[in-house]
């Protein structure tokens, strides 16, 4: 019965491996062309007064230089022909375009505040990087359904840019009578823009022969898996791919929105869902906290994590259900870090 081996890496392994013109005007005037010279005595007095219009045809006529002097005069009617110029005044209007010039300041500003947003962005997970402690040490209580199969220590440390986590699982009680020995997973690597970038996961099963090993590299993005049966593979990495131990302390610093983590195994890297953190308290044998819960879905086999709700955010609680429907814990006992 391998309940302790189960635990220790079910409670935290399995639990991860279970976003216009009118210009008709204009062509009047040619007919008042027509040469009725003959009729300038009529239009010297009654024609104007009588019928404006009929004496409109006839002051152009080139009789007399006053009647020149006259067209003028009645020159508001042809203002429809002068109308041609006055639409080189209203370019004069266009001078109004400067209105329309304030309108390209207006442009510019919205880019800056689209180069500056960007900016924000990058620089949070770096924010939140700043938070991670120096060095912290917990202790887990190892639970199957209500009863306690083992203990766990977690380890963290922070070197500046790189990173270390380690964890040793030990079997108690009745499932110490059938494992001896100790369960150890590693995980390091760098700190960066992206948070976690991990180099190197293990996972070591009682003896040092008995050893699982993840090499990331990154230069070609693929990932060379060994496991204790001396079987090899290559995985296909892609852009923040976690391991069974980074992949806690990266949840905390990605956009609650959306979570989405790729998570390398054993066998293969795949995504890993997990619903908006709420803010709730746990009960666990440390005290009663505050913390970020949150719950893989979009898989048979249920997950849940409770995290630090202030920085360092490290881990409280984790549980699992598996397909059979048993209940796999593990909760914080106690707990001392280095901001």
């Amino acid at each position: 019965m391998s309940i302790a081996a189960v635990i220790s890496l079910a409670a935290h392994l399995a639990l991860l491996a279970a976003l216009p013109g009118p210009a008709a005007n204009g062509t009047d005037s040619p007919p008042m062309a027509v040469e009725l010279q003959a009729e300038p005595p009529p239009p010297a007095k009654l024609p104007p007064r009588r019928l404006p219009p009929k004496p409109r045809p006839p002051k152009p006529a080139e009789a007399t230089p006053p009647a020149p002097a006259a067209a003028p005069s009645e020159a508001p009617a042809p203002a429809a022909e002068p109308g041609p110029p006055a639409p080189e005044p209203a370019p004069a209007g266009p001078p109004a375009a400067p209105v329309a010039e304030p309108a390209p300041p207006l442009a510019e500003p919205p880019p800056t505040v689209a180069e500056e947003a960007p900016a924000e962005e990058e620089a949070a997970p770096l924010m939140a990087l700043q938070g991670l402690a120096k060095s912290a040490d917990l202790r887990f209580n190892l639970l199957r359904g209500d009863g306690k199969v083992g203990e766990l220590v977690w380890r963290w440390r922070k070197d500046g840019k790189r990173y270390s986590i380690e964890t040793v699982g030990t079997a108690s009680g009745l499932a110490a009578l059938f494992f001896g020995g100790e369960y150890r997973q590693t995980s390091e690597g760098t700190l960066g823009p992206n948070g976690l970038t991990p180099e190197r996961y293990t996972f070591e099963r009682g003896s040092a022969d008995k050893l699982d090993v993840i090499r990331f590299d990154w230069t070609t993005s693929k990932a060379q898996v060994n496991d204790a049966k001396g079987r090899s593979r290559e995985l296909d990495l892609v852009p923040g791919t976690q391991d069974l131990m980074s992949f806690l302390h990266q949840l905390p610093l990605l956009p609650a929105e959306s979570i989405s983590i790729p998570l390398a195994t054993l066998k293969k890297v795949k995504d890993y869902s997990f619903s908006t953190p709420q803010t709730v308290r746990v009960k666990v044998p440390a005290g009663e906290l505050e913390a970020y819960y949150y719950q893989r879905i979009g898989t048979e086999t249920e997950a849940e994590v409770w995290l630090q709700h202030q920085p360092p955010f490290l881990p409280i609680r984790l549980r699992l259900f598996d397909k059979l429907g048993n209940r796999f814990e593990q909760v914080l006992t106690g707990i001392e870090y280095q901001p």
